[in-house]
C-alpha cells in the first residue's frame, strides 16, 4: 500500500463528528504525516483532509513552531525532533532490552562483571537490561531494581544531564546515609555531577554498599536528553584497585555503540530536514546498589 493511499484510510477510519475537534485535527495532520516517510507536502495534506489550503497550513504551522513538525526548504513535512523526543522517552523496556543485549554481552564478556541498562522514568531510576555472570553482584541490578540516585553510578550518570527541576524531583529529600561514604550534602553531589557532566563518567565507590563499586557512562543523543546509562558493578577491589582504567575504556566505547543503535532506531525524525525559517522548534525507597 502507498503512502498516499495509507494515509487516505487513516483518515476516513476516524469517527464522524470528531473530525472537526481542534485537537482532532492536529492529531490526523501527525498521524498522515508517520505515513510519508519522504515527507509530505501541504497540497497533498488539503487533498487527504478535505479541508481549507489556508486551515491546513495554519494546522502545519501551528505543529511546526511547537517542533511536532519540520519543514524542509522545499516545503515538505516530516514528524520533527520534539515528536521523536517523545517517542523516544516511550520506549519499551522490551525493546531496549532486545537493542542492548549483544553489546551488555560483549562487555560483560570482556569484563567479567554485572553490565547493564539503567533508564529515568516516572522521576526514578531503575536497571531495565542486565547480562550477567551467575554471582551475587546481579541480585543488585536485576531488571525492574530502582537506584538509589544519589548513590548508584548508573543513576548520577543520569542524573547529572537532568534540569533542576527534574533532579529535585528524582532525589529523596533528606538524602539517606547508606554507608560511610555517600553524600549525604546536596552542595557535594552538586559538585560531584557537575563532574560527571564534564567527564560523561559516574562512578560509585562503596556509597550504596559496602565493598562494591560501579562505573557508568551516559548514552548521549544529541538534541534528545539523556534517558538511559550503561554500566558496570562488581566489587571495588576489582572495579577500582585493579581494572578501573582498561574497564572505563571500555564502558564508554559500549555507550557510543548504544548511541549509534539507537540513533539507527527507525524514528520519525530519523532523516531530518532543514527547517523552513519561521518553522523550527524554541529543549528511603527499596533503592539498590550499582
Amino acid at each position: 500500500m502507498s503512502d498516499r493511499s495509507g494515509a487516505r484510510r487513516r483518515a476516513e477510519r476516524r469517527p464522524r463528528g470528531h473530525g472537526d475537534r481542534p485537537l482532532e485535527r492536529y492529531l490526523r495532520i501527525l498521524e498522515i504525516t508517520a505515513g510519508f516517510s519522504g515527507g509530505i507536502g501541504l497540497a497533498r495534506f488539503v487533498e487527504i483532509l478535505d479541508l481549507p489550503k489556508t486551515t491546513v497550513h495554519r494546522l502545519a504551522r501551528n505543529l511546526a513552531e511547537a517542533g511536532m513538525l519540520a519543514a524542509d526548504e522545499t516545503g515538505r513535512y516530516r514528524l520533527g525532533e520534539r515528536f521523536a523526543r517523545l517517542a523516544y522517552a516511550g520506549t519499551s523496556d522490551e525493546r531496549i532490552n532486545s537493542m542492548s543485549y549483544t553489546f551488555l554481552k560483549d562487555l560483560a564478556e570482556e569484563t567479567g562483571q554485572a553490565c547493564f541498562i539503567a533508564k529515568l522514568t516516572d522521576n526514578k531510576i531503575r536497571s531495565v537490561a542486565m547480562v550477567a555472570p551467575d554471582n551475587l553482584v546481579r541480585s543488585y541490578v536485576m531488571p525492574g531494581r530502582e537506584l538509589w540516585p544519589h548513590a548508584a553510578a548508573s543513576a548520577k550518570a543520569i542524573l547529572a544531564f537532568q534540569s533542576d527541576e527534574v533532579v529535585r524531583a528524582v532525589l529523596p529529600s533528606p538524602l539517606p546515609r547508606l554507608t560511610d561514604r555517600t553524600k549525604t550534602r546536596l552542595k557535594d553531589l552538586q559538585a560531584e555531577l557537575d563532574s560527571v557532566r564534564e567527564r560523561e563518567l559516574a562512578l560509585c565507590v562503596g556509597e550504596d554498599v559496602e565493598g562494591f563499586a560501579g562505573i557508568a557512562c551516559p548514552i548521549l543523543r544529541p538534541g534528545f536528553g539523556v534517558l538511559y546509562s550503561v554500566g558496570i558493578t562488581g566489587t571495588i577491589e576489582t572495579l577500582i584497585n585493579r581494572s578501573r582504567a582498561p574497564f572505563e575504556t571500555l564502558l564508554k566505547a559500549c555507550s557510543a555503540r548504544l548511541s549509534k543503535a539507537l540513533e539507527q532506531e527507525r524514528s520519525p525524525a530519523q532523516s531530518r530536514p532543514r527547517p523552513r525559517q519561521g518553522l523550527s522548534a524554541a529543549a528511603a525507597r527499596g533503592r539498590q546498589s550499582a
